[in-house]
């Protein structure tokens, strides 16, 4: 879990914006070091991220694709943002004489496999991003990837996977279909741990699996949210240990626990 008390409130410069689909684009912030206050986020955690200025009242939530501890204390930080919002087209406008203003890292991350456990990663769409992060730091082909789109790819550059599927539903890339196409029930029986990311389908799908193979598996969930750090419960998520705050006490969670 992240420390509530290196959760930072401020500005960043943008460092590069990047289209690299249509509707996807990759921004880099250069956090200073009053604002990164030498956090490195954790692979799975996320900012809440705005432009200055903005017409939305609202913080969006975005997970971090990488980070990179900078020698004068600041951190340039990675994200892939799909543009699908008002919140979103306006961090996808964005310019180097532009600044995001941005909160966190929130929420808790990915435990790394332990020692001798073989690892899976699924990435679906834009959810590549926080799972393609955790891959690279793990070592080059401790683990296999499975990435899903509906059409080409993206987020996979840093991925070192021993084994690497990817499947597109228009056959733009990799295997023509979806995730059952590349990835199943025989498939998860072949690794001590799953990791996921993606749409909701897709993490039902990979949870079914998992729990039919007898496999341990960790979902990180996509949801609205409004505060980012638990207070407003609009994106609570029912759990067999009761309702729980996707952004505080998530987003990630044992695959086990999750009521779809």
């Amino acid at each position: 879990m992240c420390n509530e008390n290196m959760i930072s409130l401020g500005k960043a410069d943008v460092s590069k914006l990047e289209q690299i689909q249509e509707n996807v684009f990759l921004l880099k912030l250069l956090l200073p070091p009053q604002t990164a206050r030498n956090t490195k986020p954790a692979a799975g955690q996320f900012y809440m991220l705005k432009r200055v200025p903005s017409s939305t009242f609202l913080f969006r939530p975005i997970s971090v694709y990488s980070s990179t501890a900078q020698s004068d204390g600041s951190v340039l930080v990675e994200f892939l943002i799909l543009q699908k919002g008002k919140g979103t087209n306006e961090l996808c406008s964005v310019n180097t004489s532009t600044q995001v203003e941005l909160f966190g890292p929130l929420g808790n991350g990915f435990a790394s496999p332990k020692a001798g456990e073989k690892a899976a990663i699924i990435g679906g769409g834009i959810g590549v991003a926080p799972v393609a992060g955790f891959a690279s730091n793990l070592a080059p082909k401790s683990y296999d990837f499975f990435a899903c789109f509906k059409s080409g790819s993206y987020g996979l550059e840093n991925v070192k996977a021993d084994k690497l599927a990817v499947s597109t539903d228009d056959g733009s890339c990799g295997t023509k279909g979806m995730l059952p196409d590349i990835f199943g029930e025989s498939d998860a029986k072949n690794y001590d741990v799953v990791y996921a990311c993606g749409p909701t389908p897709m993490l039902k799908y990979v949870q079914q699996v998992c729990k039919a193979s007898g496999t341990k598996c960790y979902l990180s969930l996509e949801s609205r949210m409004a505060c980012g750090m638990g207070a407003c419960l609009g994106c609570t998520i029912s759990t067999t240990g009761g309702n729980k705050r996707c952004c505080k006490d998530g987003p990630v969670f044992d695959g086990a626990e999750v009521i779809f």
